[in-house]
C-alpha cells in the first residue's frame, strides 16, 4: 500500500520533471526543432502549445541513431535558457487545448492523444499527409528529443525527499493537508535540519515544484528572503502571492518587531504564509507553536540518500545502502549544496560517497571549530550583533592591528576615536594643544558639529539614536532609515558629511565611486567589482558604504547611451539588486553622493533603495562662519582679536558659534563613553 510519504514524493518528482521538460522544449525552440505559440492570441500569460515543425519531422526519415544526433547536436548549439511565459505541455501539436488556440484543430479526446504519445515507434517514421500518421510521428520525435532532458536537478530532488518525509511524519492523511492548505490564510511551518535547505525549498516554491502553481515570494520581516528571488528566470509567469520567512532569521530579529510583523500579516488572511526552518534547535514559541500545520522530519539518513541515488544515478538502494553502511558514511552537517557537489551523473557510487564522507568530516569539523572559538577566528567565521555569519573571504575590517586601508576599489576609513579627557581642565588643553591638534575635540570631523547641512544633520543624529537602540536590540534594522542620497554643488562637503557621520557613529567607513568600479572596462569585471563592494560591506557590518558619483552610472531613460544600452542597463539592474539585497541586511549604512541628481535613474531613488534625498545648498552667512570657526580652532581667539573694526555681528556670531561648538564637543566625549568601539 503506497504511503502518503510515497504519494507526496511522487507528486513532487513529478513536478520536477515536468520543470525539466518545459525547460528542454525552450532549448529545442531555440535551436528550431519545435515551434511555440501562445494559447490565447496576444496573451502570453495563458500559456503556449508546442509544435514539432516539418522540418523536425524529416529527421526522422534517417537512422534513429542519426536522428538521435542530430537532435543532439542541435540542442548543444542552444542556450540553457529558462522559459519566459508559463507553457502547457502539448505533446500532440493537434490536440484541441483552447478554444481561443490559434490554428488548433478540433480532434480526438485527450485520453485518446495521450494514448497515441505512448504508442510509439522503434523504427522511423515516414512523415504522411494523413492526420493520424502525421500525429504519430510528432509523437515519436517528441519521444526523442525527450531522451535529451537534463539530469534530475540534484538539490531539487533532495528538498522533494525532505519535504514528503515532513508531511509523511506529520500528517496522517491527505485530507487533513488539503484542508490547511485550502484556507487562503494558512500558517505553515516545514521544518527539515540541513544547510541550504531553505534558499532550495524557496527557489521551489517560486518554479511551482512544491505547489501547483508559480509563485512571487514576498518576506513577512523584508530580512533575508527564502530565495534570491526569480528575478529574469521566468519572466512573465502569472504568480500567486505568498509570505514567507527563513528559520534562521527568527533568532536575529526583534522578537517584538516579528511577532507584530507576523500578526499584521496572519490577520489579512489574503495570502498563505510559509515558515521553512533549517536550524537544528526549536524556534521562539511565537512561531514554532502558533502554525496551522507543522510539517518537521529528521534530515538526511541512509535511507534517504539512497533513494536520492536511485533517483538522480540510477543505483539500486540496497547497493547504496550496503556499501554506506561498510564504509561507515555520516550524513550530518552535509548541505544541500554539498549533495549537489557530490552527486553528478557518470561518478560511481563508490566516488560518490567517498566524496560524501569527506565533505561531511570537514563540515562537522567547522562546526565544531565554531562552537569552540567564541568570536569565530580560528574558523575564519564570527559573527556580528545579530548573530549573522561573517565569511572572511577577502577581509575583515575589525580583525586584527593592521587592516588594510585600501582594497579593490575600496578605501577603508577607521572611526577617529574620541579624544579621552578628565575634567574641564585637561579638556582645554587637548584642544589647544598643536601636538595633539589630530585628535583635537574642535577639529574632529563630526555631525554634531558640522555646518550648513539642513535635514541631512536632522537625518545623521536620528540614525545615531536608533544605530545604539537596534545595538541593544531595541530596534529592527528594517524599521530604521539607512538610504541616503547627498546632492550639491562640488565644494559642498558631501565627502566630509561621510567622515563626519563615520566618527560619529563610530563605524568603519569604506568609500568607493562609480568611476572606481568603471575602471576594469569589461562588464563582468565592472559588475564583479561593483558587487564586491556591497559584499565586502555586508561582512564587516555594521559599516557605512559610501558611493560617490553614483550619476555615473547612467539613466536608462537617458538615450545618450543608445549604442551601449545593454552595458548600462545591466549596471543600474544589478545595482538596483544590490541596494535591495541591503534592505534584507543588518549594519549596512549606505550613502551615495552626486553633483547631478537629475541624471539618476529614478528606480535607484525608490523605496527601499535610495528613498530619502538631501540636497546641500551653497554655505550663508552663518554656515560659513561655523565653518571658519572650525578650521581655525584654537586659532580663532586671536584671528577675531586682530579683526579690524567692522562687522561686529559677524565677531560675535563666531564668538558665539565657538561657545556652542565647545559645549557640543563636552556632548560628544560623554556620550560616546557608553559606545562599544567593537560594535
Amino acid at each position: 500500500m503506497e504511503t502518503l510519504t510515497d504519494r507526496i514524493t511522487r507528486y513532487l518528482l513529478a513536478r520536477i520533471r515536468r520543470l525539466a521538460i518545459l525547460d528542454l522544449y525552450e532549448r529545442a525552440a531555440a535551436a528550431g526543432l519545435l515551434t511555440a505559440d501562445f494559447l490565447v492570441a496576444g496573451d502570453e500569460k495563458a500559456g503556449t502549445i508546442w509544435r514539432v515543425p516539418e522540418k523536425s519531422l524529416r529527421l526522422l526519415d534517417a537512422d534513429p541513431a542519426k536522428a538521435r544526433a542530430e537532435i543532439g547536436r542541435r540542442l548543444g548549439k542552444a542556450p540553457y535558457k529558462t522559459t519566459e511565459i508559463d507553457v502547457l505541455i502539448q505533446d500532440l501539436p493537434t490536440e484541441p487545448v483552447h478554444d481561443n488556440i490559434r490554428s488548433a484543430p478540433k480532434g480526438r479526446t485527450d485520453r485518446e492523444h495521450r494514448a497515441a504519445a505512448r504508442r510509439l515507434k522503434s523504427g522511423p517514421v515516414v512523415a504522411s499527409k494523413g492526420p493520424e500518421k502525421t500525429r504519430s510521428a510528432s509523437s515519436e520525435f517528441l519521444a526523442l528529443l525527450r531522451e535529451h532532458i537534463a539530469p534530475p536537478n540534484v538539490a531539487y530532488v533532495a528538498v522533494a525527499l525532505l519535504v514528503a518525509r515532513a508531511v509523511g511524519l506529520s500528517v496522517l492523511d491527505v485530507s487533513a493537508l488539503s484542508a490547511v492548505l485550502r484556507s487562503p490564510g494558512a500558517f505553515v511551518l516545514i521544518k527539515a535540519p540541513v544547510g541550504r535547505f531553505e534558499r532550495r525549498f524557496g527557489l521551489m516554491l517560486e518554479d511551482g515544484l512544491i505547489v501547483p502553481y508559480w509563485t512571487k515570494l514576498e518576506d513577512v520581516h523584508r530580512s533575508s528572503p527564502l530565495s534570491d528571488g526569480y528575478g529574469d528566470r521566468r519572466r512573465g509567469k502569472s504568480r500567486k502571492t505568498m509570505k514567507t520567512l527563513a528559520g534562521t532569521d527568527v533568532p536575529r530579529a526583534v522578537e517584538r518587531s516579528l511577532a507584530r510583523f507576523l500578526s499584521d500579516v496572519l490577520l489579512d488572511r489574503s495570502v498563505p504564509v510559509i515558515v521553512a526552518d533549517e536550524t537544528k534547535t526549536a524556534l521562539a514559541p511565537f512561531v514554532s507553536m502558533t502554525p496551522d500545520l507543522v510539517l518537521e522530519c529528521n534530515g538526511l539518513d541512509h535511507e534517504l540518500m539512497a533513494e536520492l541515488l536511485q533517483v538522480c544515478c540510477g543505483i539500486a538502494p540496497k547497493r547504496s545502502l550496503k556499501r554506506m553502511e561498510t564504509m561507515a558514511i555520516d550524513l550530518d552537517g552535509l548541505s544541500i549544496d554539498m549533495l549537489a557537489l557530490a552527486v553528478r551523473s557518470g561518478r560511481d557510487l563508490e566516488q560518490t560517497l567517498s566524496i560524501l564522507k569527506v565533505l561531511g568530516e570537514r563540515a562537522r569539523s567547522a562546526d565544531k571549530s565554531d562552537d569552540d572559538d567564541d568570536d569565530g577566528r580560528g574558523s575564519g567565521r564570527g559573527s556580528d550583533r545579530s548573530g549573522r555569519p561573517k565569511i572572511k573571504n577577502r577581509f575583515l575590517i575589525k580583525d586584527g592591528d593592521d587592516p588594510p586601508k585600501t582594497f579593490d576599489g575600496i578605501d577603508v576609513v577607521q572611526p577617529e576615536k574620541p579624544a579621552e579627557t578628565s575634567g574641564k581642565e585637561s579638556s582645554d588643553s587637548a584642544a589647544t594643544d598643536p601636538a595633539n591638534s589630530e585628535h583635537s575635540r574642535l577639529r574632529q570631523l563630526r555631525i554634531e558639529t558640522l555646518c550648513g547641512y539642513g535635514e541631512a544633520l536632522n537625518w545623521a543624529l536620528d540614525l545615531k539614536e536608533d544605530l545604539q537602540l537596534w545595538r541593544d536590540r531595541g530596534l529592527a534594522w528594517s524599521e530604521m532609515s539607512t538610504k541616503l542620497l547627498l546632492s550639491g554643488p562640488p565644494g559642498t562637503g558631501k565627502t566630509t558629511y561621510a567622515r563626519a557621520l563615520c566618527n560619529s557613529l563610530q563605524v568603519p567607513l569604506l568609500v568607493t565611486s562609480v568611476a572606481s568600479w568603471l575602471e576594469p572596462g569589461y562588464l563582468g569585471d565592472v559588475l564583479k567589482r561593483m558587487s564586491s563592494a556591497f559584499e565586502v560591506a555586508v561582512e564587516n557590518a555594521p559599516v557605512i558604504l559610501f558611493i560617490d558619483e553614483v550619476d555615473n552610472i547612467g539613466n536608462r531613460a537617458g538615450g545618450r547611451r543608445e549604442q551601449h544600452d545593454d552595458y548600462w542597463r545591466s549596471l543600474i539592474n544589478r545595482l538596483l539588486e544590490l541596494l535591495d539585497g541591503t534592505s534584507k541586511t543588518d549594519g549596512v549604512i549606505v550613502l551615495a553622493a552626486t553633483n547631478l541628481p537629475e541624471k539618476i535613474d529614478p528606480a535607484l531613488l525608490r523605496s527601499g533603495r535610495l528613498e530619502k534625498h538631501v540636497a546641500i545648498p551653497l554655505p550663508d552667512t552663518e554656515a560659513l562662519t561655523g565653518i571658519l570657526a572650525h578650521h581655525l580652532g584654537a586659532d580663532l581667539a586671536g584671528v577675531l582679536a586682530s579683526a579690524p573694526s567692522g562687522n561686529l555681528k559677524t565677531i560675535e556670531a563666531a564668538r558665539q558659534h565657538r561657545a556652542c561648538v565647545d559645549s557640543d564637543a563636552d556632548v560628544i566625549d560623554q556620550s560616546n563613553d557608553g559606545v562599544s568601539q567593537n560594535a
